[in-house]
């Protein structure tokens, strides 16, 4: 039995004539004759009653009309479905993100990516450092990075914004402002700063500097670390303060205190960035799916409720 005899049987069951139905199917009467007779043949029963005058459904065919339109059905699901996985060769996908601000949601999206796309395989690399992962996506080492708009250049890629995030200031849990919910830059003017360094976050550090110009004063760096949980091992040890985008905070312990700042200048955003021009298939598709369905794996920070910058 094969699907082009169901769909002639159907048309035929629907018509009861023949002459009719060969005219829907573009076909003659003589090859639908033939090809409904053939199966009547392979099933070894008859579908049909004929006379000179009407054809009429046999009750066996009556069976067949009922489960015909569902096989159909399922033949045609089927084939969009072979279709849709075709569209995409077999191949890999090369993904970096920044460690903290990306895994939450990115664990999630590729499980069910690769669930929807098994014959694609991603890859992930996770990077710490803004410009290393900017690198790799320059370099071609991979396709697609998650990161943040802090760290773009002007030209040459494409940049999806996913969620936002913002600079927070981070003390120890007994500083005199740590209890507070959104506090003014202004009021660490007096403060020893302990910053991401410029060489391996430059981005970032000309971003806190920018922070503390915005209110008015200079910051009081005393240190520059190379990475987060050594500026965190600082805090801890009361050595003085920082600022951290608020997503680093999965990286604190509790004796630290990550405290929201005024104003819009604190805010960034978390987002994909690729190299325009990138002919990988895979890319395409994790991007069409990643519209349709990062809401689900998304849970955008929430800017403070108050974020309007004190009078002076």
């Amino acid at each position: 039995m094969e699907i082009y005899q169901l769909r002639e049987f159907i048309v035929l069951a629907d018509q009861l004539n023949f002459t009719k139905a060969a005219e829907n199917l573009f076909i003659s009467q003589s090859v639908l004759t033939r090809h409904i007779a053939a199966l009547e043949d392979d099933l070894s029963v008859q579908l049909f009653k004929r006379n000179n005058r009407e054809v009429q459904l046999t009750a066996t065919g009556k069976l067949l009309l009922d489960e015909a339109h569902t096989l159909l059905e399922h033949h045609e699901l089927l084939v969009k479905k072979i279709h849709q996985y075709a569209k995409v060769e077999v191949g890999n996908i090369r993904i970096a993100y920044l460690e903290a601000a990306s895994r939450t949601f990115l664990v999630p999206f590729i499980t069910h990516f690769s669930q929807l796309y098994p014959n694609v395989q991603v890859h992930l690399y996770s990077y710490e450092h803004l410009p290393l992962l900017m690198n790799a996506l320059q370099s071609n080492t991979v396709d697609l990075i998650f990161t943040l708009s802090l760290a773009l250049p002007t030209s040459g890629l494409n940049w999806k914004p996913v969620c936002s995030d913002f600079t927070s200031a981070v003390v120890p849990y007994d500083h005199p402002l740590a209890n507070e919910r959104v506090i003014d830059t202004l009021s660490l003017a007096d403060q020893e700063f302990i910053l991401l360094s410029s060489i391996n976050n430059p981005q970032g550090f000309q971003h806190n500097v920018k922070l503390c110009e915005i209110r008015g004063f200079i910051p009081h760096i005393v240190q520059q670390l190379p990475n987060v949980m050594s500026v965190l091992l600082m805090m801890e040890l009361h050595r003085g303060i920082t600022f951290l985008p608020r997503h680093t905070q999965m990286y604190a312990n509790p004796s630290v205190r990550y405290v929201d700042l005024y104003g819009d200048a604190c805010r960034f955003d978390i987002g994909m960035a690729w190299k325009k021009g990138n002919s990988n298939p895979a890319l395409k598709t994790l991007l069409n799916e990643f519209e349709k369905t990062h809401q689900t794996f998304i849970q955008p920070y929430q800017q403070p409720t108050n974020n309007l910058l004190p009078k002076q």
